[in-house]
């Protein structure tokens, strides 16, 4: 019988140290995994910001060379010399180039709101396994108790 009790004591034993390496382990891939998600997000947040940057510069720079056109175009509205104001006219007079202000340099990426909800249903998925499966476990066990562990009680 001591054996038996022995026994049953190293097999729990064992059981709980590999459950641990296992669940360790489990954790380890969530933080690999909210890692690279977090790096994920600041790649699009830098090419974003990147973007958008370049795109004030441009707007900067046309609003600049604009402000340069009205001073030369009223300079040219004071002369006297006819041919010269026909000749600074023609050039004056084709607009510029614009910068198409509606290009969003955020809308090809993707809505944080949707990850953030995405992120919340892929807790709610894991919890949901986590506890199905510690079920079926407890079950087996010949009714031990049954557990219901939210996920994020294990990162505390």
């Amino acid at each position: 019988m001591r054996e038996a009790v022995e026994s049953h004591k190293h097999s729990a034993q064992t059981a709980v140290e590999d459950s641990e390496k296992i669940f360790t382990e489990l954790i380890c891939s969530i933080e690999k995994s909210c890692s690279e998600l977090i790096q994920l997000i600041r790649d699009q947040e830098k090419a974003a910001v990147s973007r958008a940057e370049e795109q004030l510069e441009r707007l900067e720079q046309e609003i600049n060379d604009l402000k340069r056109r009205d001073a030369e175009l009223e300079q040219l509205s004071h002369t006297q010399d006819h041919i010269q104001f026909l000749q600074s006219f023609q050039s004056l007079s084709v607009p510029p180039e614009s910068t198409d202000v509606n290009d969003d340099p955020f809308s090809s990426l993707f809505s944080f709101d949707g990850l953030k909800e995405s992120v919340f249903q892929l807790r709610d998925k894991v919890e949901d396994f986590c506890n199905e499966e510690l079920k079926k476990i407890s079950d087996r066990g010949s009714g031990a108790t049954s557990y219901n562990i939210p996920i994020s009680s294990l990162w505390i």
